[in-house]
């Protein structure tokens, strides 16, 4: 047991979270639950739920891995990837994410990789 107190619910013998500090570089006491069960310093989760009626797959990616949408973000999809309305392939969102060209010699089945040829060295 550590010798710490926490500022916000005056708990004692807390030390520091060690594994939280690797990963951020910042200190927070252990977590520790109050005395009606809940944390006292874990942040609430919040979790996403959607029904599946709330999500679309763009007509435009379905030769890819890409292209799930929530409904009310499809137009912003549309209007960043089908500006000019072509489809796009995974070799597409691979170069758009800064695929290194050396990869491409795994993508010759791709319906794309003549757009992307001039690329390979």
């Amino acid at each position: 047991m550590g010798l710490k107190t926490c500022n916000k619910c005056k708990k004692g013998n807390l030390d520091w979270d060690k594994i939280f500090h690797t990963k951020t570089g910042k200190w927070k006491l252990e977590n520790h639950r109050l005395a009606d069960g809940k944390w006292c310093n874990k942040p609430p989760e919040e979790l996403m739920m959607r029904k599946k009626s709330d999500v679309i797959i763009c007509q435009l990616c379905t030769d890819s891995n890409f292209g799930l949408c929530l409904k009310e973000n499809i137009q912003d999809h549309m209007d960043n990837f089908h500006a000019d309305g072509s489809s796009l392939t995974d070799l597409d969102y691979k170069i758009m994410n800064g695929m290194s060209s050396i990869y491409l010699k795994w993508w010759h089945n791709d319906p794309h990789y003549y757009k992307y040829k001039h690329l390979e060295k």
